[in-house]
């Protein structure tokens, strides 16, 4: 643990004062007046035919005024009087713009769409979406990625989400493979996730980003800094929001793929709206993998001259040593199988409830545990298992009693009860090659791969989330959210495991886990003539925890209670074409319950963690801009400065000698980490025949603990250098082209390539990098390629993906391979009936 001598920091109450004062005297003084001169646009959306287009979206051109149709197609609009282009839009339609002159008076105004000959109603090409739109005009620094243009490929939300910029994801394998997401420096728990607004942490690992296929989702959000306090989230990095699919139409969503390495990939969705308000809506996923590709990697050899060659059973003490050169090997023991299943019941499009949905979602989860923190120590029999049972409630209401309320509340509880196996009287070897061992009672600490037994724990979590906001007029605006959560685990060790390891269960072992966080935010945003939006928000955390502590060789309780306040601020500026924005805050991470407690599998809890502390300042822009009648320019950029405190690294430890040990992770907090950053994204579009984009990041992450000891003493050699294992450069350029009535009328054949790179990683500090070619890993570059053809206005559909053509040696995590090249095909029958 490192210890530092905080600098002095700015004053952020003088900082927060000022905003609100220049938001104060920006404003019409009397309000009254200025609440009077208010007025309406209302009016209809329409198609050629008379139809009228429900969901449509109503803006006014650079400005931040914009509604939805009814369903009716109706829409109302209250603005202050001005010269305006009124604009409408839909998926399969194209947009219509008119200028408008509101005077003193409401005005009524009639739209026409007429329909988009090259884009399907329900087939998305390369046009942003409603929901994408609003949120970059928000004065956080987000970016949007659309899902549903990858509803044909064998994509999961996690792959789907490495594709933003400023988001590395990191595996230590291949389906169902522990993971992590890097974002703006970031990594791990210091980024939350979230579904519709609910928090996915506790939702087992039955439903995780990496086994959810692209399919559920309409969109994915990152935000990145600066987080809006509706996610009431402890999130240093940032939030990531999966926005589900809400369709009120009748959808059957099917689909099938299989893949290299014998990997099979099934998803069926089913939404349906009752004429009564009554709304449906079940997935059912399943991912199934053997994960056999081949690794580069050394290995233990086994020495035959240990062995008694009377005695065929006889223990084998020593008889092993490590190889000097790494070779190739298959893997043989990571197979992976999940099944989930999630529904929702409820009532939607009611005066008292524009939604409230009952949720249940089951899942399970099987998988072999080839190999720990480090490939060099390999399994042939642990197994780990866990099963799921989590019931939800959403509610949502807009104006509710009075116009401007809105309220939201999300609730879940999580039972998870997981486990694993891990009885072998064998260690074992990358050749699959293993060696008994008749003394079991060593087994767990020094000899073999068995340093868990039979044992199982049960997982509760519960977590709720309340939001209240009110809109005072159309400049100004309150909201306050709160979320808390709770977390139980009670470990059992199996009465087998206690015949084999007398010594169990030690007071470690049969120790409750137990946390409990609540944090509240208050926010109020100011906007002037929706040109200019300033959000102000504060935050206060909470967190209480008690698990077990080990010192001196001694296991003890220890219980834990933290409070802290944080606070910030986000801006965001409209030109015609040129979005601006700056955000800055100060902010807490509180430690997770696994970085408090482990897993129980392959990573050690420390309950002694202190919450991560950090100034973070954001700034950047987004030009949209139509080049002529073919082209248009997307382009958005950021810059980032964080300066944290009490970091929690995630480390390498080891159970045992260098020889037969087994390796875990651990989380330490380090001291001061600084990190300053660039990332970009720029799309070109060609009408509805091609796009050409690309992403690039850079971050420079600095070890800024001067000491390594509690007396400021011993200096810490690494100061100034790089962060180890994590990735700090890397980009992707990746084009689309659409042939249109391809084989026949009405059908699309979609390609896509893209190519990957990622520099080099520094495994531990730059200052023995030099030292050993083994002290990082080297720069990876691969490339992936996709053809999709849609047919029957995408009724049916199949694809054909290739990754990493080149077979490239990709890692990642402590030089965990990732799988080679591969193959997929997926077929998907899509079935709607609009409303």
């Amino acid at each position: 643990m490192n210890f530092y001598v905080k600098p002095k920091g700015i004053n952020y109450y003088a900082f927060i004062f000022c905003m609100l004062c220049i938001s104060i005297f920006t404003i019409n003084p009397s309000y009254s007046q200025h609440r009077a001169r208010n007025i309406k646009i209302l009016g209809s959306v329409k198609d050629s035919k008379g139809k009228q287009l429900i969901k449509a979206t109503v803006y006014l051109k650079n400005t931040n005024y914009s509604t939805q149709t009814d369903q009716k197609g109706n829409f109302v609009l209250v603005v202050v009087p001005g010269e305006y282009e009124l604009t409408a839009s839909t998926v399969g339609y194209l947009s219509t713009t008119k200028k408008v002159s509101l005077k003193h008076t409401d005005s009524h105004q009639h739209l026409v769409l007429a329909t988009d000959p090259g884009t399907n109603i329900e087939q998305v090409v390369v046009h942003s979406k409603t929901g994408i739109q609003e949120v970059r005009e928000s004065p956080f620094n987000v970016v949007a990625l659309d899902a549903k243009s990858h509803y044909n490929s064998t994509l999961d939300l996690a792959h789907l989400l490495d594709r933003a910029s400023g988001v590395k994801i990191r595996e230590s394998g291949g389906v169902g493979s522990d993971m992590s997401i890097t974002l703006n420096g970031f990594t791990g728990r210091n980024i939350r996730v979230f579904i519709d607004g609910v928090p996915m942490q506790g939702m087992g690992s039955a439903f995780q980003l990496n086994n959810i296929p692209v399919n559920m989702a309409e969109r994915i959000e990152v935000y990145k800094g600066v987080v809006p306090i509706e996610f009431g989230a402890d999130a240093l990095g940032g939030v990531i929001n999966i926005v589900t699919n809400r369709t009120a139409n009748t959808t059957l969503d099917a689909s099938y793929a299989y893949g290299s390495f014998n990997t099979h990939k099934t998803n069926i969705g089913l939404n349906h709206t009752f004429n009564s308000g009554l709304s449906l809506q079940v997935n059912a996923f399943q991912n199934y993998a053997a994960n056999d590709y081949k690794v580069k990697t050394v290995y233990r050899i086994f020495s035959e001259r240990e062995k008694n060659p009377s005695d065929p059973d006889d223990a084998w003490q020593n008889g092993s040593t490590w190889s000097e050169d790494a070779r190739w090997f298959k893997r043989f023991h990571d197979t992976y199988r999940n099944e989930t299943v999630m529904a929702k019941l409820g009532i939607v499009g009611k005066k008292w409830a524009d939604r409230m949905l009952f949720g249940l979602t089951l899942g399970q989860v099987h998988r072999d545990i080839q190999h720990g923190a480090e490939m060099r120590y390999v399994y042939g029999q642990r197994t780990a298992h866990s099963k799921s049972f989590l019931p939800s409630i959403t509610y949502d209401k807009r104006d509710l009693f009075v116009e401007g309320l809105s309220v939201r509340l999300n609730a879940n509880y999580n039972y998870e009860k997981a486990g694993t196996v891990d009885t072998s009287s064998y260690k074992y070897s990358w050749t699959g090659e293993r060696m008994l061992i008749k003394d079991l009672r060593g087994v767990g600490t020094t000899y073999g791969e068995a340093s868990f037994g039979l044992t199982e724990h049960a997982n509760s979590n519960h977590s709720a989330n309340l939001n209240i906001g009110y809109r005072i007029n159309s400049s100004h605006s309150i909201a306050v959210n709160n979320i808390l959560t709770g977390f139980t685990r009670r470990p059992d060790v199996k009465e087998i495991a206690l015949n084999l390891f007398p010594d169990l269960p030690t007071a470690s072992d049969s120790m409750s886990r137990s946390s409990f966080k609540n944090t509240l935010g208050v926010e109020y945003r100011f906007t002037l003539k929706r040109k200019w939006n300033t959000n102000i928000l504060a935050k206060h955390y909470t967190n209480q925890a008690s698990g077990p502590q080990m010192e001196n060789q001694m296991t003890y309780r220890r219980k834990e209670n933290v409070g802290k306040m944080g606070y910030g601020v986000a801006s965001t500026y409209f030109f015609k074409d040129l979005q601006l924005k700056a955000s800055a805050e100060k902010a807490y991470r509180l430690p997770t319950d696994r970085e408090l407690f482990g897993d129980e599998i392959l990573e050690q809890g420390n309950i002694a963690l202190k919450p991560e502390e950090s100034n973070n300042y954001n700034i950047g822009l987004t030009l949209n801009k139509p080049l002529n009648n073919a082209f248009s320019l997307y382009v958005d950029w950021s810059g980032y400065y964080r300066d944290t405190y009490n970091f929690i690294q995630r480390t390498i430890g080891r159970l045992g000698d260098d020889l037969n040990g087994i390796s875990l992770y651990r989380n330490n907090n380090h001291g001061r980490v600084t990190r300053l950053g660039t990332d970009v994204e720029a799309r070109v579009y060609y009408k509805d025949k091609a796009t050409l984009g690309a992403t690039l990041t850079y971050m420079d992450i600095r070890d800024k603990a001067r000491f390594k000891d509690t007396d400021n003493k011993i200096e810490n050699g690494a100061y100034d250098t790089r962060m180890p294992n994590l990735p700090y450069f890397f980009w992707n350029v990746d084009a689309s082209y659409y042939v249109h009535n391809a084989f026949a009328k009405g059908n699309t054949l979609n390609l896509n390539y893209a190519f990957n790179f990622v520099e080099k990683i520094y495994l531990h500090s730059e200052v023995f990098a030099e030292k050993s070619s083994k002290a990082f890993v080297p720069k990876q570059m691969y490339s992936d390629f996709s053809a999709t053809y849609i047919m029957k206005d995408g009724k049916y559909n199949i694809a054909f993906e290739a990754r990493n053509i080149e077979n490239a040696l990709l890692y990642d995590n402590f030089s965990l391979q990732k799988p080679g090249r591969s193959f997929y095909i997926k077929l998907r029958y899509y079935f709607v009936k609009r409303k």
